[in-house]
C-alpha cells in the first residue's frame, strides 16, 4: 500500500494529478466503449441486389494532433535531480594516558633502508607496560596528533626516574591507536608486519629514535641518520609526525602514520625498581635488532644507567 500512496502523494505536490484522473478516464472508459454490444437494427439490408458504387467520396476525419494544455503552474523540475547532498566529515583525536614504563638494549649490525625525512640524527626514550600496538595498517588519511600541546621531556632523570613515552599509530580501519605507555623496542605497525623498531628516548629527553627496518620508507618532520635517501634511524620529537611505506618493485605503498605525543618521566619508589624499569624492553624487538642489518644501530647505544640512548658519534676521545 505504500507504493500507490507514495504514487498519489507525488502526483499531488507536483500538481499532475489532473494528467493522471484524464489517463484513469481513458483506461476504463476505452475497454467499455469498445466492448459495448453494437445495435443490429440499424441497416436494414436490400431487398434487391447490391448497387454499383456511385463513385461519392467517402466524409474526411479531423485529427487533432496539437498537445493539450494542462494549465500547470509553477516552475518546473527534473524530479531526478538530487535536492540535498549530505556531507559528514570525521575526524580523530587522541588522548594520551600515563603508565608505567619501561627499557631494554639495542644490538649493532650492518645494512641500510629506504626513507624521506630530514637531514641526519638524533634519538629516542623508554617505554614501560607491554601494550599492544594496531596490526598491519592500511593506507590513511587520519593524522595522529597529540590531543593536546606536549610538555618539555625532562633533560635527565633522576635514580628514582624513568622516562615514559606515548605514542600514537593510525590503524588499517582509519582510526587511531594510542600506545601508553609505549614499551622500549615495541614492534610497529606490529609483529605481523615489522617496519620499525622503537630504540628509546635520545639523551636529553627530547627526542624518540626508531630503528627503520629494511624495505620500509619514511617520510614527514622526522630526522634521518645516516640520511634521508638511505634512512636507518629516524628520530622524532613530540608533536611531529611520521609517514611510514611500505618499498615495493613498483614503488611504495603507504602504511601508516605516526606521532610521538610526549616524552614523561616516571618515578618509583627506589633506584632498583627504576632501574628494573629501564631495562624493560619487548623481547620481539630485541629478537629484531640481533638480526637486523643496519650498519647505524651502532652509532646509538642504550645506556640503563642513563635510562636513555647515547649518540656515540657525540662522544670525544679524550687524552
Amino acid at each position: 500500500m505504500n507504493v500507490p500512496r507514495n504514487m498519489l502523494k507525488e502526483l499531488v505536490e507536483r500538481k499532475l494529478w489532473p494528467i493522471a484522473l484524464v489517463l484513469v478516464i481513458a483506461l476504463v472508459a476505452v475497454p467499455v466503449l469498445l466492448t459495448k454490444k453494437a445495435p443490429t437494427d440499424i441497416v436494414t439490408p436490400p431487398s434487391g441486389p447490391l448497387p454499383y458504387s456511385s463513385g461519392a467520396t467517402l466524409p474526411a476525419i479531423s485529427v487533432q494532433t496539437a498537445p493539450g494544455n494542462s494549465n500547470l503552474a509553477g516552475k518546473g523540475r527534473n524530479p531526478f535531480t538530487p535536492q540535498h547532498v549530505a556531507t559528514t566529515s570525521t575526524t580523530a583525536t587522541v588522548a594520551s594516558v600515563t603508565a608505567t614504563p619501561s627499557t631494554g638494549t639495542v644490538a649493532t649490525g650492518a645494512g641500510s633502508s629506504g626513507g624521506s625525512s630530514t637531514s641526519s640524527a638524533t634519538g629516542s626514550g623508554t617505554g614501560a607496560s607491554p601494550t599492544t600496538p594496531a596490526t598491519t595498517p592500511a593506507p590513511t588519511s587520519t593524522t595522529p596528533a597529540p590531543s593536546a600541546p606536549p610538555k618539555p621531556a625532562p633533560t635527565g632523570l633522576s635514580p628514582t626516574e624513568s622516562y615514559h613515552v606515548s605514542l600514537a599509530i593510525t590503524t588499517a580501519n582509519g582510526g587511531v591507536n594510542t600506545i601508553d605507555p609505549l614499551k622500549r623496542l615495541n614492534i610497529l605497525p606490529g609483529k605481523q608486519q615489522p617496519m620499525l623498531v622503537e630504540l628509546g628516548v635520545l639523551q636529553g629527553g627530547h627526542r624518540v629514535l626508531f630503528a627503520v627496518e629494511p624495505g620500509t620508507v619514511v617520510s614527514g618532520a622526522g630526522t634521518c641518520t645516516p640520511g634521508p635517501i638511505d634512512c636507518e634511524i629516524v628520530s622524532l620529537k613530540p608533536g611531529q609526525t611520521e609517514g611510514i611505506s611500505k618499498q615495493t618493485s613498483s614503488g611504495s605503498t603507504p602504511v601508516a602514520l605516526f606521532s610521538v605525543n610526549s616524552i614523561s618521566a616516571d618515578h618509583y619508589p627506589s633506584a632498583a625498581a627504576a632501574n628494573k624499569a629501564r631495562q624493560t624492553a619487548s623481547d620481539a624487538g630485541r629478537q629484531l635488532l640481533n638480526s637486523s642489518p643496519l650498519s647505524a644501530l651502532s652509532l646509538f647505544h642504550y645506556d640503563p644507567s642513563v635510562g636513555a640512548v647515547v649518540d656515540l658519534r657525540n662522544l670525544t676521545v679524550g687524552g
